[in-house]
């Protein structure tokens, strides 16, 4: 067993087991592996160790030292995880392969739901997420450039990552998004190896010609914050002047569509726009070809967020669109894709099952201007999400404490759940938005979670019975 590198922060934990003395001799029964074996008391003792949740390799070395060399306790574990004694687990020491970077914690718009600022406390600008105000510097930008680019060479397959430039609003720090992109294409030709991929999530306000020679250079893909409809838009992310935001997205939409760059639509759905028909249908009018709906968070029940009754329509409402788009394949007719019915179809037909909602904390983080990695940008500025800094290092221990609750085997309302290995225990800060836990589901959430399963197991059906090769396309498209 080799431990070396990010291995040394290897866990364990032990499985249900059974010990008992016969002859002056221990035995023991693994009762998942059902192997039955006699342990010595080098064996006992580092089993004594290992609880039944999990522990750092570098915390049994320590409880074991005075009776155990460190050279033997490796065979000593990897005796016990052979024999089904206990298990390891190295999700949480494995690099991070994206990085959120905040580029700017401003904000040009004044959001209603914005769960980075006036949405979570009257008093926190839009965008700040608690944090203090600033612009990303390209010093800290390097560093995540650097960062990536270190971790690619021991992660599977040397891949060198993502970086999504966020905010706030990221286009307010252009020039530091310009001088990361140009730093990681210099720093990966000097070192020979990949560059990272790029890409963004605005809302569109400051999109200009140079941002979109930026694209084309640099090939970021383009995300824009946009809800779907005229109104919507007015009513819930007005500017910070208290101006109507739209006239303004439109035109950047249009312009990056003239430009020839995909832009995928990630629109919140509030109490203003449960009509999801009518945003696709808005979407047709723009050309645009690509959302995915997220429910607003509910800091503000009185204004905008959603009531169980609420929640029924919406789940009609994706009945709708996934009726949509089954018409539009029988009549060979262009269709706005939306990403939440395509990849559950997509994931249905893989037949894969996720213990983790997400790759918060797992393989993605964010990385605020301070330098500090949270699990992912939701919980930006929270310190009980914090999981290290960018020039100390992640913080083992707190990632995979933070790891083990987002298992969706510690959600106790999962466990009997026909979906549990579909929907992986719900978006974490979902969760913890609800019940102030990200190991208790959100009960809307998964009974919606569960309606749009539903629904793309029907547009799977009906679309592979008319046109195979085209549910095919579909997939490949969605994965």
């Amino acid at each position: 067993m080799n431990l070396s590198g990010e291995k040394r922060h290897l866990a364990f934990k032990a499985l249900p087991h059974e010990l008992f003395n016969k002859g002056g001799k221990v035995y023991g029964y693994a009762v998942m592996s059902g192997d039955a074996c006699q342990l010595s008391d080098e064996h006992c003792t580092v089993l004594s160790h290992i609880p039944s949740g999990y522990i750092l390799l570098e915390d049994i070395r320590q409880c074991t030292a005075a009776v155990v060399e460190s050279t033997e306790l490796l065979d000593i574990l990897k005796d016990l995880s052979d024999t089904g004694f206990i298990k390891p687990f190295d999700k949480h020491s494995r690099p991070i392969s994206s990085i959120n970077i905040f580029l700017s914690t401003y904000c040009n718009l004044n959001c209603a739901y914005c769960y980075g600022g006036a949405g979570r406390s009257d008093n926190m600008p839009g965008g700040s997420y608690g944090m203090e105000q600033e612009q990303l510097s390209s010093e800290m930008g390097r560093k995540a450039v650097d960062y990536l680019l270190k971790t690619s060479g021991i992660r599977q397959g040397g891949s060198a990552g993502g970086i999504n430039f966020f905010g706030g609003e990221p286009l307010m720090n252009m020039e530091v998004l310009k001088d990361i992109a140009e730093y990681a294409e210099e720093q990966a030709r000097k070192y020979g190896t990949p560059i990272p991929s790029f890409s963004i999530t605005t809302n569109g306000l400051l999109v200009d010609e140079t941002f979109i020679n930026l694209c084309k250079q640099h090939h970021i893909g383009v995300q824009i914050s946009f809800d779907g409809t005229p109104d919507a838009q007015n009513t819930m992310r007005p500017t910070t002047s208290g101006q109507a935001s739209y006239p303004a997205l439109e035109k950047a939409i249009r312009l990056i569509r003239e430009n020839g760059i995909r832009i995928r639509i990630r629109a919140t759905v509030s109490n203003r726009n449960l009509a999801l028909i009518e945003s696709i249908q808005h979407l047709e009018s723009l050309d645009v070809y690509d959302v995915h709906f997220a429910v607003a968070s509910g800091h503000d029940l009185d204004r905008f967020a959603l009531t169980d009754k609420d929640f029924e329509t919406l789940e009609s409402a994706f009945d709708d669109v996934g009726s949509y788009t089954v018409e539009r394949v029988r009549a060979g007719k262009p269709f706005v894709r939306c990403n939440n019915l395509l990849s559950a179809m997509a994931q249905l037909h893989g037949q894969k099952n996720k213990n983790y909602a997400c790759g918060a904390g797992l393989g993605l983080a964010s990385l605020s201007p301070d330098g500090s990695f949270h699990i992912c940008h939701r919980f930006a500025g929270m310190n009980n999400f914090e999981i290290g800094h960018i020039d100390r290092g992640i913080d083992y221990r707190k990632r995979l404490k933070l790891i083990e609750q987002m298992h969706s085997d510690t959600h106790k309302e999962c466990r009997e759940c026909w979906a549990k290995d579909l929907c992986g225990g719900e978006c974490h800060y979902s969760n913890y938005e609800a019940n102030q836990c990200i190991s208790v589901p959100s009960r809307q959430m998964c009974d919606l979670h569960k309606s749009i399963l539903k629904t793309a197991m029907v547009m799977a059906s009906e679309i592979r019975q008319h046109d195979e090769r085209t549910y095919f396309r579909m997939l490949n498209n969605s994965m």
